[in-house]
């Protein structure tokens, strides 16, 4: 079944100690040792993103790899010519965080959404964090245009409606997110916080998961010309 893990904030890329969301995702691989693959496209690749990647996942619980289109290959590095196939070998892509508007563009200069999509349809686990979460979307609620503000972002189109991310540590998220909802700018949006994630399988959503204090998830939608809100039951990793 095609399944999408999108992530408000947390995880390898954000803590120092390992994170329950890290073993999440490879236990919804139901694998005993996982080919999971990270792409840090949005942070143009950088090494320090790659290195916390590869100590989150040792190579004694999964089969970790990367795909890099800004580095020289690198230990652990698929390479770009037919990178299609190893990906489509995958049990879980990971993509980090960054600049949502810059991976897209990169993304579609190489024909990685295509790659995404067909992996996703034969039942790999994609995920993310942050514009790593935006990105499977409609559309996202981002910063990626630097001075803007948020603003709309068209995204993938894998999965309904809008994404916002790290809901709950900037206190711009929510108003400029209901400003655009209130506007018809963003479709309906899923909102997450930081340490929380959405788990959707076949399109739609099935679980809720939390790993901090108040964390959770939220339908943001209008109603009557405003904003309104309705969160998640969610569980405790």
């Amino acid at each position: 079944m095609p399944r999408i893990l999108a992530i408000g904030g947390g995880g390898f890329l954000m803590e120092d100690a390992p994170s329950p969301i890290d073993s999440f995702i490879l236990q919804l691989t139901g694998k005993a040792k996982p080919r999971i693959c990270y792409v840090g496209t949005p942070n143009g690749d950088m090494p320090d993103g790659i290195e916390k990647f590869y100590a989150a996942f040792p190579v004694d619980r999964c089969e970790p790899s990367h795909l890099a289109f800004f580095r020289k290959p690198s230990p652990g590095s698929i390479p770009l010519a037919g990178y299609q196939e190893q990906l489509m070998r995958q049990d879980a892509i990971f993509v980090g965080g960054g600049n949502t508007k810059s991976a897209l563009g990169v993304w579609r200069e190489w024909a990685l959404h295509d790659a995404f999509a067909q992996a996703y349809a034969a039942g790999t686990l994609l995920c993310g964090m942050s514009a790593g979460a935006m990105c499977w979307f409609e559309a996202g609620i981002t910063d990626s245009f630097w001075g803007a503000g948020y603003q709309p972002l068209p995204c993938l189109g894998l999965l309904p409606g809008g994404c916002a991310v790290h809901y709950n540590s900037d206190p711009q998220r929510r108003p400029r997110l209901h400003a655009a909802i209130e506007a018809g700018a963003i479709p309906t949006t899923v909102a997450i916080d930081d340490f929380s994630a959405v788990l959707y399988e076949g399109g739609t959503l099935a679980r809720v998961v939390r790993w901090g204090t108040g964390a959770g998830a939220y339908l943001v939608f209008a109603e009557a010309g405003r904003a309104t809100e309705n969160q998640f039951e969610s569980e405790q990793l």
